[in-house]
Order: C-alpha cells, then sequence, then structure tokens
C-alpha cells in the first residue's frame, strides 16, 4: 500500500488542505502548533475508524475555527490498483465510499469491510472501540508524537501484527526449518490430541468422553446400590427403635402421668383451703402492727413537742438582743461615713492644690528647656557654618589619596630594584656608556633604559627587566602621579599631610555637631508624643487657680505631706466603715437566720400538734374496728395452729411430686395435659412411623441387596480400568505433541534471525563497529521480546539506552518490520515519523538519513514531520512545509 494524496476539510485548525505525497520520501514541515500532528491523527482515524462513529472518535477531529463536519479523501494504490477513499465524520449520519477504476464504488459498510481487507484488517473499528483498539493500529508502522522512545515489542502483539509478521518469517524459513514427514506427523498429533482434548478439557463424544462417562454411570450405581443397602439395615434399626419407644410410652410414661394429676387435684384443694387463713392472719398482723407503731409514734411526738417550746423561747430571748446590737451598729456606721465624706471632700481640694503646684513647675521646667534648645540650635548652626569654610573631598577622597602615595612608593623601589650593573672585565675598543668612557676593570650602575657605545660603529641600547617590564611600571607611576596631584587639587592642599589635617578638622566638628544633636535629641519629646503648648498649659494653670479659694492661692505650703496625711486618716476610717457595715451586714444576716429558724420551728409545733391529734384519733377508731392489741394478739394464734396442720398435708402432698414443691398445681395440671396430649401424638407418629417402616423394609427385602453391591463394584473397576487406559494414551499422545512443539519451538526461534539481520542492516550506518548489532528473542506465547543493542563488547537493554538511541533503534525495527510484511500489502507500506528523531544529535541524524535512504531503497514509502525539516531536505522527494 501506498498512500497518493489525501485532501483535509474541516479537520481541527485546517479549512482545507491538500498533500501530494512522493512514492519515496514526503518531509511535511511546519512550526509547533501547525497542525501536524492533527494530520496524522485524521489519516489514521481515516483508515481504521467508521465515518458513523460517535463520541470521542468523532470529535477529537472537530473544528473549533472552521464550520462543517470533518471530511478527509485519501488516494492510496495497493497490487497495481488505485483507490480513492472519503470519509466524512457527523456522527451516526456519517458517509464511506470507496472506489476504484472499472468497479462499482462502494459505500457504508460494503465500504468498510472492503477497506479492512486491503489494510489486511480484521475489521474497521466502532466508537466503542476507539480507545481499546485504535492506538495498536499500525503501531509499528506509524510513529506518532511523543511515541518513538517507547519499545514496541514490549506492547501487547497487536502493536506490531506479530501474527502475520511470524507467517511472512516462516515462508521464508519454512523449507530449512520443516520437512514434509514433520508437518503430517504434527498434523496427525495435532488431530489425535484435538479428538479427544479442547481448550476447555475433555471434548465432547470423544473416546475419552465416553469412557468417562461410563465410568461416572457406574460410579452412580454403585453408590445407589450401596444406599439402597444401607438404607435397608437403617430401615431396620429405627423400625426396632420405635417399637421400644411405643413400649416405653404405653407401659410408663401414660400411667406416671394418670397418678401425678390425681396427687396434685388433691395438692390444689389443700392449698385453697389454706388461702383464706393466711389472707385474714395477715390482715390481723397488719391491725396489730399498725396499733404498735401508732401507740410509739404518739410518744415519740409528744416528747418533740417537749424539745421545740424550750427551743423557741431560747430563740425569742436571743433574737430580741441581736436587734439592740444591730440598732447601735447602724448608728456607728453613719458617723463614720459621714466623717469619711469630710475626709474625700479636704483631699478633692488638697489634690487641686498639688496638681496647681506641678503644673506650675512644670511650667518653669519647660521654659529652661525652650531657652536650651533655641541656645543648642545656635551653636549647631554655627559649627554648620565652621565645617562648611573647610575645603576638601571626602574622607574616601582622602583615602584613595593615601593609597594612590602607597602605590608610588612602591612603583619607585620596584623601579630602583631594577638598576643595571656594568662591568668592563677586558675590552680591545673604546667602550661610553651614555657618553661616560669605561676602561677595562671599571664598574658604573644605571637605571632605566641605557647605550653603550662599542668603539665607533657599535651602539647597544639596555633594557633592564628584559626590557617589558621598566615601561609600564613607568606608565603607571605617571599615571598615580597625575591622580595624585588631582586629589590635592581637590583638598585644595600643597601636601598630603595638609589634606589629612584638614579632614582632621573636619571630624572633630562633625563630633561638635553630634553631640550637639544628641542633647536637642534628649531635648526633644518622647516618640509619638507632641510637645506640650505653653499657651495650653498657663490657661490650665488660671483654671485650676480660679477653681481654688483665695487663701489656698499661694504656692509655698507642703501639700504633698497634707494629702498623705489625709489619705492615711481617709483609708482609716474607710477601713472602720467598711468593718462596721461587714459586721451589721453579719448581724443583720445571722438575725435572719434566727428568725427563720424560730418561723420554722414554730410551724414545726403546729405541725406536730396537728399530727399528733390524728394518731390519736386513728388509734382510737382501729381500736374499735378490730378490738385491742391483746385480742389481736390471741386470734393470730389460732390461725397460726390450723395453718400448720394444713401445711403438714400439703407437705405430705408434694412429696411425690419434686417438680410441685414450689410452683402452682393449677400449672403444674396444664402443664400435665400439654404433656399428655404430646405423648398421645407421639404415639400417633410412631404408630405412623412404625407402618412405614414396616412397609420399606418388606420392600428393600425383597431383592439380594448384597449381590447387587457386588455386581455394582465388578463393573466400577472395569469401566475405571478402561478410562485409565484411554487417558493414559491420550496423556502420552499430549506429551508426545507437547515434546513435538517444543522442538519445533526451539526452531522457531530461528524466526528472530532474518528479522534481526534485516534490523542490523538498516542500522548499520548509526553503528561504529560492523560486529555490533541488535538482539532480540521469539517466544510462542510471548511473541518477540528483549530487543538490545551490543554495543562495545556489552549488551545493553533497550531502557538502558539513550533517548536518541532508543528512537532509532525503534526506527530500525519498524524498517524491518515493515520490509517483512510489504509482499502481504502489495509489495509497499508507508512508515509515518512524527518528530519520531526530537533526542537524536545533529552528527548521529546524518545516520539516520542513511537509514530513511535504505528503507525507500527497499520499496517502502517514508513520511517524516518536523518541526525542523532542513536537515531531511538533501534526501526528500518532496517537501511540504505548512503554515
Amino acid at each position: 500500500m501506498r498512500l497518493i494524496r489525501s485532501e483535509f476539510a474541516s479537520v481541527r485548525r485546517h479549512q482545507n488542505l491538500a498533500l501530494d505525497f512522493a512514492p519515496g520520501l514526503t518531509v511535511i514541515g511546519g512550526a509547533n502548533e501547525s497542525g501536524k500532528s492533527s494530520l496524522v491523527e485524521a489519516l489514521h482515524r481515516t483508515l481504521f475508524v467508521r465515518a458513523a462513529s460517535s463520541g470521542t472518535a468523532v470529535q477529537d477531529l472537530r473544528s473549533q475555527l472552521h464550520a462543517g463536519h470533518p471530511q478527509i479523501k485519501v488516494e492510496f494504490e495497493t497490487s497495481d490498483q488505485h483507490w480513492t477513499l472519503l470519509k466524512r465524520f457527523s456522527g451516526p449520519s456519517g458517509t464511506t465510499q470507496l472506489e476504484t477504476k472499472g468497479q462499482v464504488a462502494l459505500i457504508g459498510s460494503a465500504a468498510e469491510d472492503q477497506l479492512a481487507h486491503l489494510l489486511g484488517v480484521d475489521e474497521i473499528l466502532n466508537s466503542r472501540q476507539v480507545n481499546k483498539t485504535l492506538p495498536s493500529r499500525w503501531a509499528h508502522l506509524w510513529v506518532k508524537q511523543g511515541e518513538s522512545g517507547r519499545d514496541l515489542l514490549s506492547l501487547s502483539h497487536d502493536h506490531y501484527d506479530l501474527n502475520n509478521l511470524i507467517e511472512c518469517l516462516e515462508q521464508q524459513a519454512e523449507q530449512s526449518l520443516q520437512s514434509p514427514l514433520d508437518q503430517r506427523v504434527h498434523s496427525q498429533l495435532e488431530r489425535l490430541v484435538s479428538e479427544s482434548l479442547s481448550s476447555r478439557g475433555v471434548r465432547h463424544q470423544s473416546e475419552l468422553w465416553k469412557r468417562q462417562e461410563a465410568l461416572q454411570a457406574a460410579k452412580e450405581r454403585h453408590a445407589e446400590s450401596l444406599e439402597q443397602l444401607q438404607d435397608f439395615e437403617l430401615s431396620c434399626e429405627e423400625l426396632d427403635r420405635v417399637e421400644d419407644k411405643l413400649r416405653n410410652l404405653e407401659l410408663e410414661q401414660l400411667p406416671e402421668l394418670r397418678r401425678q394429676r390425681q396427687r396434685l387435684l388433691q395438692l390444689q384443694e389443700a392449698l385453697q383451703q389454706l388461702k383464706p387463713l393466711t389472707l385474714q392472719q395477715q390482715q390481723l398482723e397488719r391491725s396489730c402492727t399498725t396499733l404498735r407503731k401508732l401507740s410509739a409514734d404518739s410518744t415519740a411526738c409528744q416528747l418533740n413537742l417537749a424539745n421545740l417550746g424550750r427551743e423557741l423561747q431560747a430563740l425569742e430571748t436571743t433574737c430580741n438582743a441581736e436587734r439592740n446590737h444591730i440598732k447601735k451598729a447602724q448608728q456607728r456606721s453613719e458617723e463614720l461615713e459621714q466623717q469619711r465624706q469630710n475626709l474625700e471632700e479636704q483631699g478633692l481640694l488638697l489634690r487641686q492644690r498639688k496638681d496647681r503646684d506641678e503644673l506650675h513647675q512644670r511650667l518653669e521646667r519647660l521654659n529652661r528647656q525652650h531657652e536650651e534648645r533655641q541656645r543648642l540650635t545656635a551653636e549647631h548652626h554655627k559649627l554648620n557654618v565652621a565645617f562648611n569654610n573647610i575645603e576638601g573631598g571626602t574622607a574616601q577622597d582622602l583615602q584613595q589619596l593615601n593609597k594612590t602615595r602607597e602605590e608610588l612608593q612602591a612603583i619607585a623601589i620596584r623601579i630602583e630594584s631594577m638598576a643595571t650593573s656594568v662591568l668592563v672585565e677586558s675590552a680591545d675598543q673604546t667602550i661610553a656608556i651614555e657618553g661616560a668612557q669605561l676602561k677595562e676593570g671599571e664598574s658604573c650602575e644605571q637605571a632605566g633604559v641605557f647605550r653603550i657605545d662599542v668603539g665607533e660603529q657599535v651602539r647597544l641600547q639596555i633594557s633592564p627587566g628584559e626590557g617589558t617590564g621598566l615601561a609600564p611600571l613607568k606608565e603607571t607611576q605617571k599615571s598615580l602621579q597625575i591622580a595624585l596631584k588631582a586629589g590635592l587639587k581637590k583638598w585644595k592642599a600643597s601636601s598630603l599631610e595638609e589634606a589629612q589635617q584638614r579632614n582632621e578638622q573636619r571630624n572633630l566638628l562633625l563630633q561638635e555637631q553630634a553631640l550637639i544633636k544628641a542633647q536637642l535629641t534628649q531635648l526633644a519629646p518622647p516618640a509619638g508624643q507632641q510637645a506640650p503648648n505653653l499657651a495650653e498649659l498657663r490657661l490650665q494653670l488660671d483654671a485650676l487657680n480660679q477653681g481654688l479659694p483665695s487663701k489656698d492661692l499661694k504656692t509655698d505650703s507642703d501639700h504633698e505631706k497634707e494629702l498623705d496625711q489625709c489619705r492615711t486618716h481617709y483609708r482609716k476610717i474607710k477601713d472602720q466603715s467598711d468593718t462596721h457595715q461587714k459586721q451589721v451586714r453579719l448581724l443583720e444576716a445571722h438575725h435572719d437566720v434566727q428568725q427563720k429558724q424560730w418561723q420554722q420551728k414554730l410551724l414545726q409545733q403546729e405541725r406536730l400538734k396537728a399530727e399528733q391529734k390524728q394518731r390519736i384519733d386513728q388509734h382510737q377508731s382501729l381500736e374499735r374496728e378490730v378490738g385491742s392489741l391483746e385480742q389481736l394478739t390471741q386470734s393470730i394464734e389460732t390461725l397460726t395452729s390450723q395453718q400448720r396442720i394444713l401445711q403438714a398435708n400439703i407437705q405430705e402432698l408434694r412429696q411425690p411430686i419434686p417438680s410441685s414443691k414450689n410452683s402452682d398445681p393449677k400449672a403444674e395440671l396444664e402443664t400435665l395435659d400439654r404433656l399428655e396430649h404430646q405423648l398421645r401424638e407421639q404415639r400417633h407418629e410412631l404408630g405412623v412411623q412404625r407402618g412405614a417402616l414396616l412397609e420399606r423394609c418388606e420392600s428393600l427385602g425383597q431383592s439380594d441387596l448384597h449381590s447387587a453391591v457386588a455386581e455394582a463394584s465388578a463393573k466400577l473397576d472395569l469401566a475405571t480400568q478402561a478410562e485409565q487406559q484411554e487417558a493414559l494414551l491420550i496423556s502420552a499422545r499430549s506429551h508426545l505433541l507437547q515434546r513435538f512443539q517444543k522442538a519445533r519451538n526451539d526452531l522457531s526461534q530461528r524466526y528472530s534471525n532474518p528479522l534481526k539481520s534485516n534490523i542490523n542492516q538498516v542500522l548499520q550506518p548509526l553503528l561504529e563497529n560492523p560486529n555490533e548489532g541488535c538482539s532480540l528473542s521469539y517466544d510462542p506465547q510471548d511473541g518477540l521480546k528483549n530487543l538490545s543493542l551490543h554495543r562495545e563488547g556489552t549488551l545493553f537493554a533497550f531502557n538502558q539506552l539513550s533517548g536518541g538511541m532508543k528512537e532509532q533503534l525503534n526506527a530500525a525495527l519498524r524498517i524491518a518490520i515493515a520490509d517483512t510484511l510489504k509482499e502481504r500489502h502489495g509489495g509497499c507500506l508507508p512508515l509515518l515519523f512524527d518528530d519520531a528523531f526530537t533526542n537524536t544529535d545533529a552528527q548521529r541524524l546524518q545516520g539516520v538519513l542513511k537509514m530513511l535512504q535504505e528503507a525507500v531503497s527497499r520499496g517502502l514509502q517514508i513520511v517524516v514531520l518536523s518541526c525542523d525539516p532542513d536537515p531531511y531536505k538533501s534526501i526528500a522527494n518532496k517537501v511540504i512545509m505548512l503554515d
């Protein structure tokens, strides 16, 4: 299959777009968000999703910018036939049309089925299958954005079309892996095993199934015969037990119940005679108890009344005395309160005098502070003028001048240390240094650059420091001298010492200014407070003087001492007043308590008198009704003797019935009636069971059950042997088939060799050593797996590779798979890479280009989508740029 052309209408950001694909390599470039991945998704869904799908299958293709339903047209070629596919995704009303030259156009489901046949898939997906199955369709051919670094072989078989791939590999290696005899043996074994076994177990109606069914029937017949024999024996035993129960019930249980019933009737009659005697005795005893209690309560009440009379007389005397004491205390408390008020008025007058004196002193202190601030402000102004009159720079400028002079001194020392000493050891010509001749044995020292004349034609220039260090030192010295003069000029001083002296004068003036500022700060009001207004303070002083009597305007008296004496006397009087008031309140409270107690006891006396009268009346009435206490005692003794006689008779009747010792005879009679009824029903049920058991024993005893059990056991043994023989035969065939399949699977491992060799050929431009290459394995259950790479003698698993190498190895694997499968798709398959090499560096990208060229040379179609299409343009057959 080869893509030829595609047209997109109202697909995401594309309103109308047409793409023509080259037979070889097509490059589609564009910036991020230009819609490259949208084209890949639209093509993918057009090929594999039904047009009548709904939900996310269609919503993901809809455009938010352009009106209309998504419509995609794809032209492709397969098996030398040119097909045109047109799909309009509009939900359930979506349409599909597939046509080729010379044939009637197909629409709807027929078109979808034909498309599935052309693509080599089972079916075109509907809405429910999109999320689950769509990602695996052509996942081995089309690398979507962000999936290039994922191991393809670690996914399910559907992601790389394992079944078709293995069939293609088998066709390539069938002659070398299998012989016709092997195929016939394998087919025969599979047929024999499949006749007896299926994926869910033993096959229905097979020979083994028939033997198992016969064995199961023999087991059931054997179990049934055993069950009949056991049932007969159990029925005989149950019949014996039922007859024993019937004899016991008729001869023992029912006669015993009748004897107990007679005795309970006699006991019930005796209890009925005892009950009225007991009630009469209890009534007499209650009357006797009531008389005794009334006599005792009357005596106690008389004593309480006498005690209450004495207590009431004592409380009345105490209350009168407390009432007089309270009056005296109240008078004393009023006198102390009057003294306290007088002292309070005197203290208020003394506080006003004190406030006046303090305000007067504060005004005087504030006047002095104001004068001092004015003096300090004038002095600070003078210092500021003197500071401004001293010319010069800042302290940093002076520090820089000192540093410059130190650097000049250091450079001068370095220049002097570079002086050169010249010694004439021997000479046959005249030697002159800067015009001064030197004779043999003489020497001289020169600093800086100097010249030596030897004879008349030779002149040498000597530069100390090898000719490189002196000149920079001179330049630095010159620049430092200029900087020093400029600094002194700024200070208007002739020397550095004069500048330092001026700086010291300025520092001294700054210190004096700081001292004056500190004094002014001390005189200033605290932070957050305003300076007091002298005029307002004078008005307050005048107001205080007006509020005082004229005789109190003098300020020379000691108001503080008088105020302290007044306060002391006030506190003393107040404490005495408070103490007296507390005593009054305590006396009043105690008097109230005594008064309440007197009233309570008075009420209690009246209540006891009423109760005493009531008890006397009740005692007299009860004696008239039932008699005196002696008469009641005699009647109780008579009733007690009669009760003893009846109780002895009752005790004698209860002896044979232990359960009736403390229970009601009537309830016992009801229990006996229920028990007798139950025994009669039980006798009836046992009779019915006895008849049924007799009938069952007669029915089971007509045949020889022991012979039937022996015959069933023999048939069971024969069926077991037959089933075991057939199962053993099937097991042997299965084991032989497994061994044969294992041998075939061992050979099937060679399926991976052609694919591995194909991958290595494609990957060779990216490998430094020809001996390096990929590795993979094949498992009949898991398929292809364990994709890895041999590098420098070490095997690296896929997840151990770098991001770029993962992309390259994945691309080589997909090219090899497509090359293997292409014959099933008309000799060509389209490979699509959407930003699949984002982690590949520029150097290895050249190897990737060669790998893509190799894929094109094998007849495959390559489509590359990239944000940076420039590297691919050199090998592309067609370049398309998206705006």
